[in-house]
């Protein structure tokens, strides 16, 4: 499991719930690791796994990108961008091989 943190900021609630997660301002919360993504590239969560792996410079991973907008990303490379919510879940969930052949069509 990993620990997600709610940053209110200037104008946030004291209190919000998210994804089936009650948080408070500034307080650590316990996810589970399939929920990780769903708090990832907010601005108002920080997140932070138990064991911090540094970013692999050969994975290829999909990420959120701000508004709605996914991209792929090899180390802290954008190879490729244009991508929806469902096509980044799809694309983590691939194998390797598979998201290196996505990548170079």
């Amino acid at each position: 499991m990993s620990k997600v943190k709610y940053v209110a900021g200037d104008s946030g609630a004291e209190e919000v719930k998210a994804f089936g997660y009650t948080f408070k301002d500034g307080k650590s919360v316990e996810v589970k690791d399939a929920d990780i993504g769903r708090f990832s590239g907010n601005p108002f969560f920080e997140v932070s796994s138990k064991a911090e792996k540094p970013e692999d410079a050969d994975e290829l991973k999909a990420v959120h990108n701000g508004g709605g907008r996914y991209v792929i990303k090899k180390g802290g490379e954008v190879v490729k961008d244009g991508l929806t919510k469902a096509d980044a879940e799809a694309f983590n969930g691939m194998s390797d091989e598979d998201k290196a052949e996505y990548v170079a069509a």
